[in-house]
């Protein structure tokens, strides 16, 4: 009996593993996506066109003016997109360090961002009487959208309007003073009022990183004409509300470092993304060709030399020993690169250990499934009826991620811990995360899980002996539950 299931376990193998569409299945996602990691950056970062062209400011407040054009000087852009490209150097240094060594990472930094923020605009600050007419300096705007049209006229891009209320609030105090003809008092201490907004008028041709670049332009001179208005400092203002800068060091057995927000998140994630893989891939594989033969009738003839259950165990055994072959593929090049990457200490060797214990029952569970389903449909149509459920199981891990990671050890991600069959997924999620698992939950949740797989085989096996010669009409769930009963 063992030696018949060992060869159809041979044969399940074999037959799964040497094709070219297994090999392209396995080895075509991580090439697709290191060409996308190389290609997209490319695309990204193409230089923008040249914008040139003029700004015109209605400054009704009387105070923004030479701040909108400080803040459009070609002086001011190039220091602000120097800021940008430090702030983006931070963020990337901060979220995952180590990654990447630190002066190569500033010098592919600072090619990406020269690509992307390109030279700057030229802008020219045009401006216009406090009481000049808005529309007719709207229509100095071109409206076309073809910037061949544009070349070489030094056309008006855009129009800001800064009403006097912009820059003084407006209080029940002031209205009334407005209304009797008296002047404004100066800043008493008093909660401020309500403050009008801008109005930015743009040609349709306009770049959104240049338009940005006048929204925060004039923002910025906005805040520091109200700052300056109530007899503050707008520079001292500002360092003090400045975000002052932090430095989160995780202290391990090898020393300390730099804290990796992003590995510490994906990590656990990628080891339940690795799980459900395999046990999806070599579980879909179990179904189709189980309906495939019996669609084809070769199922008879295995049926002549083998009872049906070495034929299920063994085809379920085959399709295991596949989806260990890909855990062990893209698992050992996930270790390797961690390793590689200076972040070994984010893996544990029981983790990779619990890992595969968790896949044997989660495929078992699986499998038991899609075995089950493949025995008693003829086709992969009939099948799609039967398998909504088991593709909802397949997907309550991915959203149960987030919510697990932000609290593994609570009683909702506790209670998961202990619901066949998404509890592997959960435990390899939980084992993975920042906290430490209580030790009893994790031989309980495997016992439960054995457990769980000795009664999925029980019953598939009643399946799997009466729909394998089944056909006709596909049952449903009832009529599955009834061949549980009858056999």
């Amino acid at each position: 009996m063992i030696r018949k299931m060992f060869d159809v376990a041979v044969r399940e193998f074999s037959a799964t593993v040497l094709t070219k569409a297994f090999l392209i299945g396995v080895f075509l996602p991580p090439l697709l996506m290191i060409g996308a990691v190389m290609l997209i950056p490319a695309l990204m970062n193409q230089k923008p066109p040249k914008t040139q062209g003029r700004v015109a400011i209605i400054d009704q407040s009387g105070v923004t003016m030479e701040g909108i054009r400080a803040e459009l000087s070609p002086e001011r852009m190039n220091a602000t997109r120097d800021e940008r490209r430090e702030q983006a150097k931070k963020i990337v240094s901060e979220s995952a360090p180590g990654i990447v060594p630190q002066a190569q990472m500033d010098t592919a930094m600072d090619q990406a961002l020269s690509q992307a923020l390109g030279d700057g605009p030229s802008l020219t600050v045009e401006s216009l009487a406090a009481d000049a007419d808005i529309d007719a300096a709207k229509a100095e705007i071109p409206t076309t959208r073809s910037k061949r049209d544009l070349e070489g006229t030094d056309p008006r891009l855009a129009l800001v309007v800064v009403p006097a209320r912009a820059v003084r609030s407006a209080t029940p105090e002031t209205e009334d003073l407005a209304a009797s003809g008296g002047e404004r008092p100066t800043n008493t201490g008093q909660s401020p009022g309500t403050f009008e907004s801008f109005e930015l008028f743009s040609a349709p041709t306009l770049d959104i990183e240049v338009r940005r670049v006048i929204e925060r332009a004039v923002e910025r001179s906005i805040i520091d004409a109200r700052i300056a208005a109530a007899g503050l400092n707008a520079a001292s203002i500002r360092a003090l509300i400045s975000t002052p800068d932090s430095k989160s060091v995780t202290v391990t057995k090898s020393g300390e470092r730099q804290t990796s927000e992003v590995a510490a998140m994906l990590v656990p994630g990628a080891f339940m993304l690795l799980l459900w893989i395999s046990v999806f891939t070599a579980g879909q594989s179990l179904l189709t060709s189980t309906i495939e033969e019996k669609g084809s009738r070769v199922m008879e003839v295995l049926l002549s030399a083998v009872s049906p259950l070495e034929l299920m165990t063994g085809k379920i055994l085959g399709q295991m020993a596949v989806g260990l072959l890909i855990l062990a593929i893209y698992g050992g090049v996930g270790v390797v690169s961690l390793i590689a990457l200076a972040m070994g200490e984010y893996i544990n060797p029981m983790n990779l250990v619990y890992l595969a214990i968790y896949f044997l029952i989660a495929f078992m569970l699986i499998a038991c499934l899609m075995s089950a389903v493949g025995s008693a449909v003829s086709d992969l149509r009939e099948a799609q009826a039967l398998m909504g459920p088991i593709m909802i199981v397949l997907i309550i891990p991915m959203m149960l991620w987030m919510p697990i990671m932000r609290n593994p050890n609570s009683g909702f991600a506790v209670a998961c811990s202990f619901l066949p069959p998404i509890s592997p997924f959960v435990m390899v999620l939980r084992l993975g995360g920042s906290e430490p698992v209580p030790f009893w939950q994790i031989p309980a949740s495997i016992a439960l899980g054995l457990a769980c797989v000795v009664v999925a085989l029980w019953a598939t096996a009643k399946v799997f002996r009466i729909g394998v010669l089944m056909y006709g009409k596909p049952p449903t769930f009832r009529t599955l539950l009834s061949w549980v009963r009858m056999a």
